[in-house]
């Protein structure tokens, strides 16, 4: 005879929170990336990424990050928008 264990209360509610899939973030209008604005203002996205470091430190540009679906993952993308 083999002795079984107790079953972990906790266990299935685990289960079912890791199973499930967060949906990735709505970006909501006039938040663009770097390599969004970069496209538009026909420069490089590091140019852009530099200035937009910069006038984030100076209050004229809010950043904020979304989750974004980048193929089959998700990430964490810097949006940014003025202010």
């Amino acid at each position: 005879m083999s002795k079984r264990a107790n079953p972990d209360p906790d266990l299935a509610r685990w289960c079912a929170v890791l199973s499930t899939t967060q949906a990735p973030d709505v970006v909501p209008p006039g938040w663009l990336t770097v390599k969004q604005l970069a496209g538009k203002l026909g420069r490089a996205e590091t140019t852009v990424g530099r200035m937009l470091r910069d006038r984030v430190a100076a209050g004229d540009v809010e950043a904020k990050s979304f989750s974004v679906l980048t193929g089959q993952k998700r990430y964490p993308v810097p949006h940014y928008k003025l202010k």
